[in-house]
């Protein structure tokens, strides 16, 4: 390995200025690091502080680093915050390929209406291959990561949590991979999809309107495998009729979804299908634990081609285990043991 490439590759933003304080607006001296910066394969790292800017443009084919000593409450390491209450984003990678950010926590500090952490859309670039690895993403009124038509991009081992609209809203974007993530305590939905996306081993938690909606106009081709699902306020995944197809749900755990739901037959549930064609529904468990909520188990509806079976539902539900609405086309459901808790029970 040439040690010495790898080292000028390398540029620091405090070498161009910034300050790191918290209070200085350090936008010119990450702008100078940013063009100084080889492309493709230079790296922009940012020492421990806490770096207030105007929007940020990386270039394509080059990595924001940072230092990703964050707790799961707590910011860490190198921190990046608007610095005006009014801007549109925090970090723009719109038509960008190529970009990494690494070990940064951006948070937006509750400023402005809408300000988005992290935005980005393919515009003409077509296929960018955008990756978030080991980033901490709060406290934006957006959404922590907003996508237009975003294509090809990947998300791991990052914390989305407290933002006022979505932890991630990529309902208009497409072929991504979401890796070991965290979504907890969004204002709206953890996660909002569209299509060709696969959601392996996170935990969604806590969001005030459901941990997972999916675009009814074009969801398609999307893969859940190994997640944990916890206290959503609304179902943990949610897909209504539309054009919805060929989606697969394999060995997640539910528990305590529907909080908010106030009784409604349709929301107070884990999960709530309808319309869907070619949906796969297997191996997954629901269960109440140490509360009340939900009713049902699953409400289904207006199934097509589509297989809900070898599910269990341990005090699964309050009311029923499924909420079956009917109007079904060549669907299985069947073998889905379980039992209803009780009210009094608090050893579930």
């Amino acid at each position: 390995m040439n040690h010495t490439l790898m080292h000028t590759s390398l540029t620091n933003v405090r070498d161009y200025g910034a300050k790191g304080d918290g209070l200085t607006d350090d936008t010119l001296a990450i702008r100078r690091a940013i063009e100084a910066a080889p492309s493709p394969g230079g790296v922009i790292f940012f020492p421990p502080g806490h770096y207030l800017t105007t929007p940020v443009f990386p270039k394509n084919h080059t990595t924001l680093l940072g230092h990703s000593a964050f707790g799961y409450q707590e910011q860490g390491g190198a921190v990046l915050s608007p610095f005006k209450p009014f801007q549109p984003r925090l970090i723009d990678l719109n038509g960008k390929v190529g970009v990494r950010l690494c070990g940064l926590t951006f948070h937006g500090r509750d400023f402005g209406e809408d300000m988005n952490g992290i935005y980005t859309s393919r515009g003409n670039a077509g296929e960018q291959n955008i990756v978030i690895d080991g980033c901490h993403i709060e406290h934006f009124t957006g959404s922590g990561l907003a996508m237009g038509e975003a294509h090809v991009w990947c998300l791991r081992h990052s914390i989305f949590k407290e933002n006022r609209l979505d932890g991630l809203d990529a309902s208009y974007s497409f072929d991504g991979w979401i890796i070991d993530c965290m979504f907890v305590a969004n204002g709206r939905h953890g996660i909002s999809l569209n299509n060709s996306t696969s959601v392996v081993g996170c935990r969604i938690e806590h969001n005030k309107q459901g941990g997972v909606a999916v675009n009814r106009h074009y969801g398609q081709h999307l893969q859940f495998t190994g997640n944990l699902f916890c206290s959503e306020f609304g179902p943990a995944i949610e897909i209504l009729e539309g054009n919805v197809r060929a989606i697969t749900m394999t060995g997640n755990t539910f528990r305590n979804s529907g909080r908010a739901t106030t009784g409604d037959p349709t929301r107070d549930c884990h999960v709530r299908f309808e319309g869907v064609q070619g949906l796969v529904f297997t191996g997954n468990a629901l269960h109440v634990l140490w509360c009340n909520n939900p009713s049902y188990g699953m409400v289904l509806r207006k199934l097509k081609d589509s297989v809900v079976a070898n599910n269990s539902l341990f005090k699964g539900a309050m009311k029923a285990l499924i909420h079956d609405l009917g109007d079904h086309e060549n669907t299985v459901i069947q073998s889905n043991p379980g039992s209803l808790k009780q009210p009094d029970d608090l050893e579930s």
